[in-house]
């Protein structure tokens, strides 16, 4: 059993130690000791590790200190267990980007007058998982939730219930009893999200504002009999409102382009269209001059995103009484049309317990509406939103692929000398380690006019590899596992490629030599590329 121990040797000496989960099996219980009255133990997981680090600090001796532990990005710990004596003591948990953080009743019921922090992160997604059950002596204050923002979830073990009361999220179990309470303090109570013992805060469709002859009102609040302006200046009445939450751990990856949502940023279309941020379900049709084009259809990286990393949505389609285009934040967009799916919505009559992400079928014909997914019209669709994204951003596409390696931590760039076009020389100094071939790098749809649904990052297409050294050259095979960020093989013309994922990686024991060396990278296919404007690389840099 591995142990950290935070000044065992000295008291009143602030003391921190780092580890990293994937230096732990998941049957490891790392137990801290912690005698001096102020620790911070930080928690990567730079391996990218699956297990769940347990964590039992089994000496806990503080009056008035403060014990800090910070999970790094996609880290996943367990607090089993706290022993010891804490009085008026301060525990901060602050939780990162894909963190995941276990904590049990008995790590919050030990000691008087303490506070427990627990920051979800702010511009993070997080979850935290407490689970009330075994010894509970609460004689210390609820623990306080901060940093939530949309994706965040918190699940209580046990829980069948939640509900936010007077700034607490409060959790109950079937019995009606409090199992867990959290202060929660100025969150916005619609963007709440309780499914049994679960709460998830969103902010996606739902909130969205449709325009009515009263006004916008968020289309969540629409009824049945409700008026709704269309673009062509009429007015229409809802017949039915559908809605469905979607989890991201229930999507298969096969589907993940037609279920995760679309983001329209704020004048990504025309000066204030939209007037604010809006999200689509991926398949929902943007009318451009009564030219009908789905949502992913229409993605470009910059001003048009797919929110891939949403762990929770909820969907809301309006319909009417007959098809019409109606305004969702100034943007003309589609009614509701029944092509077979109604079974996918959470309040239908019959509802399905696996939506269907397949294409739609048997849409009806509407006169004067055209539904286009890819050709011509698209394309010149297309091509105004990338220019009007490069406005926008300052952001510019760019052929050149920037290609060179990291050799040691060091960047080298080729050499000037080509033997033929696409073939670049990289020297290698003796004793090199691990080869990063490093590039811009683009997802495929992203940047072209042509409408597609390839989600590949890319970077550039490599047809050979080699290694040349005063003994001979070695060709060292583009099908070898060993060969990492690279996607999968293609066939170009007879030629087999590969495209790097714009930070591929040779391993050492693939460079074959301890001697200078020169790389060579045969680059068949370069890409368009997002380039950054000097402006967002400075506040990147800072």
């Amino acid at each position: 059993m591995a142990t950290v121990n935070l000044n065992i040797g000295g008291l009143f000496q602030p003391t921190t130690a780092t580890v990293d989960q994937g230096q732990y099996d998941g049957d490891t219980l790392l137990n801290v000791n912690a005698l001096s009255p102020n620790t911070t133990l930080n928690i990567n997981n730079a391996t990218g590790s699956d297990n769940v680090l347990e964590l039992k600090q089994t000496i806990s001796v503080g009056l008035l200190s403060t014990n800090t532990i910070n999970l790094g990005e996609d880290a996943h710990v367990k607090l089993s267990g706290l022993a010891g004596v804490n009085i008026g003591s301060t525990f901060n948990y602050n939780l990162s980007e894909g963190s995941t953080l276990e904590m049990t009743s008995s790590f919050l019921s030990l000691g008087v007058g303490n506070t427990f922090n627990i920051d979800l992160g702010q511009d993070a997604t997080s979850t935290l998982i407490y689970d009330p059950t075994g010894i509970n002596l609460q004689l210390s204050d609820y623990p306080t939730i901060t940093g939530v923002t949309a994706g965040d979830q918190i699940q209580v073990v046990g829980a069948t219930s939640g509900a936010y009361v007077n700034g607490d999220l409060v959790f109950k179990n079937d019995l009606g009893l409090t199992v867990g309470r959290f202060n929660a303090d100025g969150l916005d109570p619609s963007k709440l999200v309780f499914d049994g013992g679960s709460m998830t805060y969103a902010c996606y469709l739902k909130g969205t504002h449709i325009a009515t002859p009263e006004g916008e009102v968020k289309v969540e609040t629409l009824q049945a009999g409700d008026k709704v302006l269309t673009a062509s200046g009429g007015v229409a009445t809802v017949k039915w409102l559908g809605h469905r939450t979607l989890y991201k751990s229930r999507i298969p990856a096969k589907d993940a382009v037609r279920a995760f949502p679309v983001l329209f940023k704020k004048d990504s279309i025309a000066d204030n269209v939209p007037h604010r941020d809006l999200t689509l379900s991926p398949g929902h049709h943007v009318s451009f001059d009564g030219t009908l084009v789905p949502a992913m259809m229409l993605v470009n990286g910059q001003t048009i995103v797919q929110q891939f990393n949403t762990k929770v949505f909820e969907y809301f389609h309006v319909e009417l009484e007959q098809f019409d285009i109606m305004l969702a934040e100034g943007v003309p967009a589609e009614s509701y049309v029944d092509t077979g799916n109604r079974s996918m919505f959470q309040n239908a009559a019959e509802v399905a317990m696996n939506p269907d992400f397949g294409p739609a079928e048997g849409r009806p014909q509407i006169e004067g509406i055209k539904v286009v997914q890819q050709g011509p019209v698209v394309e010149a669709i297309r091509k105004q939103l990338l220019a009007r994204a490069e406005v926008l951003t300052g952001a510019s596409r760019t052929t050149d692929a920037a290609l060179c390696i990291e050799v040691n931590g060091t960047i080298v760039y080729s050499t000037p000398e080509y033997s033929k076009e696409g073939v670049y020389h990289f020297a290698l100094p003796a004793n090199a380690g691990d080869v990063r071939i490093l590039s811009r790098s683009a997802v495929v749809r992203d940047v072209t006019p042509l409408a597609r649904r390839d989600v590949r990052q890319i970077g550039v297409g490599l047809s050979g590899i080699a290694v040349s050294t005063a003994y001979g050259r070695q060709q060292i095979d583009l099908a070898d596992t060993a060969l990492t960020g690279l996607n999968a093989a293609q066939d170009v013309k007879g030629t087999t490629m590969r495209w790097t994922n714009g930070a591929a990686v040779i391993p050492a024991a693939l460079i074959g030599t301890s001697d200078a060396a020169t790389l060579e990278l045969t680059v068949l296919r370069t890409y368009s590329y997002w380039s950054e404007a000097e402006g967002q690389k400075a506040v990147r840099a800072a």
